[in-house]
């Protein structure tokens, strides 16, 4: 009986197959049909004279992207200050957190004394860290009131400023390249990978490592911790080299010069200079994503003075190439 009921299912399968195989065979042609139809059409836009001459106007675009990842990976990141009260609060600079774990039972012997940038501290210490985070880096991370502070913290605020403007500038070249090819939805959802090999694009994430400096209070029972971070960006570099020489006999040092390299300075020498690089004469009204620093006509390791008429636009190519040399604009 067993095998009565086998065989008769058997049959009824093959009744089944028998019956839906040729819109099986049919929907299989079809498929096949469609992505050697896809392929084509894959290959075909491939050799355009429309993808090819996309390719061509961002090939000079990718180069330049590129080129300038290679510049920004040169530029020292390094951006910790190295040890050698009428300033604004800035408590805008800083974060708090209120970092508790009831019930938790941390390691007593686990301590960040050792680690770097961590400074363990009273809870008053923290808040007021929050509060006058300028104040308290200072204090408590060793950032004297010295010219020679000022001269770390300038050739830091320089690197940081590079950082940040080649990043930037990178993101809108990125945007440019996207925004300016635009090839049919089935290349970017099926062939993307093929797509960006043979345009080249790789973009590779570059990112702003910026030092954090953290003041941290733990309770004795370990339940209770807050901290309060403060990150030394651009914003906080300014803030501290102004409160540094608000404190300290100011002069007309070279070291002292030195703070007085902000970014509301560049940014204003590089209107004055219209945009313009003061050697090659390249300018952002021809090139939108030119990269553009503020350089020292005479170096300030030459007895140069961070002064507007010691100051010009240049090119992130011709500043490089120019280095410390004393090259005035042609």
């Amino acid at each position: 009986m067993q095998y009565i009921i086998i065989i008769v299912i058997a049959l009824v399968i093959l009744g089944v197959l028998i019956q839906v195989w040729p819109a099986i065979l049919l929907a299989a042609l079809g498929y096949g049909l469609y992505r050697f139809i896809r392929y084509r059409m894959k290959e075909k836009y491939f050799q355009s004279p429309e993808f090819l001459d996309h390719k061509a106007k961002i090939d000079s675009t990718i180069n330049d992207y590129n080129e300038i990842s290679d510049y920004v990976k040169s530029i020292p990141n390094d951006n910790q200050f190295i040890p050698n009260n009428s300033a604004t609060a800035h408590s805008d600079l800083a974060t708090f957190e209120n970092t508790s774990r009831q019930q938790y039972k941390r390691d007593k012997n686990q301590k960040h004394l050792n680690k770097d940038n961590v400074y363990s501290t009273s809870l008053q210490v923290v808040r007021k860290a929050s509060e006058q985070p300028v104040k308290y880096l200072c204090k408590y991370f060793g950032i004297d009131s010295t010219e020679e502070s000022l001269n770390q913290l300038e050739d830091i605020g320089t690197n940081i400023s590079r950082m940040e403007n080649t990043v930037h500038n990178l993101e809108q070249r990125k945007d440019e390249i996207q925004s300016s090819f635009n090839p049919p939805k089935f290349i970017l959802k099926y062939y993307k990978k093929e797509l960006l090999e043979k345009t080249g694009m790789k973009v590779p994430e570059i990112n702003v490592d910026y030092a954090t400096y953290t003041f941290e209070y733990v309770s004795a029972g370990g339940n209770s911790s807050q901290k309060s971070t403060i990150t030394f960006d651009g914003k906080t570099v300014e803030a501290v080299s102004e409160y540094i020489s608000n404190k300290i006999k100011y002069n007309k040092s070279a070291k002292a010069q030195r703070s007085l390299m902000t970014n509301t300075l560049r940014n204003a020498i590089k209107e004055r200079d219209n945009y313009t690089c003061q050697m090659c004469h390249a300018s952002v009204a021809q090139q939108s994503l030119l990269l553009l620093e503020v350089d020292h006509i005479i170096p300030v390791s030459k007895g140069g003075m961070t002064t507007p008429d010691n100051l010009q636009t240049l090119c992130w190519k011709c500043n490089r190439s120019k280095s410390d040399k004393l090259i005035t604009s042609y």
